[in-house]
């Protein structure tokens, strides 16, 4: 297959964002007729996925998808109109709300954590879910020990479709700092006159295997976005402010600062392997990346998935498709013979010289006061995970539910 060639800052302009946010002089007026309506109470989860449907983060979505589009969305990884996507952006509502909204034409958005409304929904389709081909198609198994198929589960089999409108944001869960919109990230990349930047998916704080990748992308481009996930994880995952604040040792340290942005995705893991590569993708052109990287077993759990699997289903796209290069890296790991983080790719050793860097181990190491070896983990970030660890918590202890 010819290697794509790479996006310019100035393509991706191209993709216009599509924000379902209300605009600041008509909030008050909508808001009072708002409250006239039918409420739904969202759970934190769909909160966020409503506010990423507002600033757009979900570009080109306009609202929570109906039954056709999720069908083409789970069998042909496209939108209706053609354009990749690669999970299903569903409502799902409790049978007790879903009988009593359902024939509403539309409904006020609660957000229940703070009392308040978050938006709007008309509603253009209220209809069932089937919930175990479904989640065979987007996570590859119906298996409840994963957690993404789980939360599915738990969402229930109706659900409420149509276009959006936010009407308020919900507190942040990271400090303003970090908290970029799409709109706001594209502005900075202009600002600091990047053609080209690469986008970081990840869900714990660095370690030199993703400093490893993390620094193929600035060889390769302007800048660098290192975009932590924040929201929903399952247990053994960082807590936010641990992985925010502790990339920002780290880029302090060992990184040319100028060069480099740090934000984070306020949403859900999915947790959906190979799809959530492409979802993922999708999301950081939204934001204006150029290039996006893809390591082994992307947004992986477990053996869920072929560690490559996300390299793979990019081969459903034309290069022009996405708007994004994707970078597809071979996951590092030390070699001992070596005495660097390589790759299967570069080093001849193998297994037995090989050594993955291990979260469960970590996790193990930090919870016994250890800092982990300067070969996996820079020694800066080993003794900020032990002073998190003394003054409280790092890891989530366990999976949130969805309700």
């Amino acid at each position: 297959m010819t290697s794509p060639r790479a996006v310019q800052a100035s393509e991706v302009s191209r993709y216009p964002l599509t924000e379902c946010a209300a605009p600041l002089d008509q909030v008050p007026a909508l808001l009072e007729r708002a409250h006239r309506l039918p409420r739904l109470d969202l759970d934190p989860n769909q909160l966020l996925d409503l506010e990423k449907l507002g600033n757009g983060t979900f570009s080109p979505l306009q609202g929570f998808q109906g039954s056709a589009e999720t069908r083409s969305v789970t069998r042909d990884l496209r939108l209706l109109s053609g354009a990749p996507w690669s999970i299903p952006i569903n409502l799902q509502v409790p049978v007790s709300d879903f009988e009593r909204v359902s024939n509403q034409d539309e409904i006020a958005l609660w957000n229940r954590a703070e009392n308040k409304i978050a938006g709007t929904l008309r509603i253009t389709e209220a209809f069932e879910l089937d919930l175990l081909p479904h989640a065979e198609l987007v996570f590859g198994t119906a298996d409840r020990q994963h957690p993404g198929v789980n939360r599915h589960f738990e969402g229930g089999r109706f659900a409420l479709a149509g276009p959006v409108q936010v009407l308020s944001q919900s507190q942040s869960p990271v400090p303003p700092r970090f908290d970029r919109s799409p709109r706001a990230m594209r502005e900075e990349i202009e600002r600091r006159g990047f053609r080209t930047i690469t986008g970081f998916q990840t869900r714990n704080l660095g370690h030199k295997a993703h400093e490893h990748l993390q620094k193929i992308g600035l060889e390769l481009t302007d800048g660098l976005l290192i975009h932590p996930l924040i929201g929903w994880k399952k247990a053994g995952d960082m807590l936010p402010d641990v992985i925010l604040e502790g990339y920002e040792v780290l880029v302090d340290a060992y990184y040319p600062k100028e060069r480099v942005i740090l934000a984070g995705l306020t949403t859900a893991m999915r947790y959906a392997g190979p799809r959530e590569a492409v979802f993922h993708a999708i999301i950081r052109r939204n934001f204006g990346c150029t290039h996006f990287i893809v390591g082994r077993d992307h947004a992986g759990v477990g053996n869920y998935y072929d560690k490559y699997a996300g390299h793979r289903i990019f081969d459903h796209f034309r290069p022009d498709e996405l708007g994004i290069t994707i970078l597809k890296l071979h996951g590092p790991c030390y070699c001992a013979v070596c005495d660097e983080i390589v790759t299967e790719r570069i080093c001849p050793h193998g297994p037995a010289g090989w050594r993955d860097i291990s979260g469960t181990e970590v996790r193990a190491m930090i919870a016994r006061g250890e800092r982990p070896p300067s070969t996996i983990m820079r020694p800066e970030i080993g003794d900020f995970l032990i002073r998190k660890s003394r003054a409280g918590a790092v890891f989530f202890e366990e999976t949130p539910s969805p309700r």
